[in-house]
């Protein structure tokens, strides 16, 4: 169990959190939805243990191994796209393996600086997958990818976050529907309570989507 325990958090003067109590289960996919600027950043960065809280404790993250996908890709640009994944693990066999899943294998040898923006943001998304953390923390996955080469990838990520912990930022209710075992409402700001509901509830894309405009 990871334990949120009054959790208040400020940033340039602005209150973003405030009080906010939650318990989440490990070995659950949770989609974090709300509008933007509302703090969904924010606290996915405070339970990975990224941004300190001024205020609260956080329990259950901190024996685990982490991988991150953030908004932006923060990859070393003087490396190539294998070398990118290399920094992260000696398994060659899982590197070929995720560079094959995510489309990149015929331009692992490219400088990150050769790379298109889909492609730095696919090289991302394979690191973390072959980092091959306990638990998840990811922002916005899809940030950048069309349609098509978007479904390959959200299935690699569904595959990647298996019977592990995943929080994924994201405003698309496709996303969370294929993606979560629960999905965490952020209504107001500060954000002093969420709201968490099973996956199990909705009975498609437009309900999740119905809820949070609601």
């Amino acid at each position: 169990m990871i334990k949120l325990d009054r959790i208040s958090f400020s940033y340039d003067k602005e209150k973003i959190i405030s009080g906010l109590n939650a318990e989440l289960e490990t070995n659950k996919i949770y989609c974090i939805m709300g509008t933007s600027g509302i703090g969904k950043t924010t606290i996915l960065n405070i339970i990975s243990g990224l941004v300190k809280p001024d205020s609260g404790n956080i329990s259950g993250t901190e024996k685990l191994k982490k991988s991150f996908i953030f908004q932006e890709n923060r990859l070393l640009s003087h490396l190539s796209v294998y070398d990118n994944l290399r920094y992260v693990t000696d398994n060659e066999e899982k590197i070929n393996k995720v560079l094959t899943q995510t489309g990149l294998i015929e331009d692992k040898n490219k400088k990150v600086t050769e790379l298109s923006g889909g492609m730095a943001r696919r090289t991302a998304i394979a690191r973390a997958t072959a980092f091959d953390g306990e638990i998840f923390f990811i922002d916005e996955p899809l940030y950048g990818l069309d349609a098509k080469t978007s479904q390959g990838i959200l299935e690699v990520i569904k595959e990647t976050v298996k019977d592990k912990t995943a929080f994924i930022i994201t405003h698309s209710p496709e996303e969370a529907f294929y993606l979560a075992d629960k999905v965490i409402y952020i209504k107001n700001k500060p954000v002093t309570q969420i709201e968490i509901c099973n996956i199990s509830l909705f009975s498609s894309p437009d309900e999740i989507k119905e809820k949070l405009l609601n």
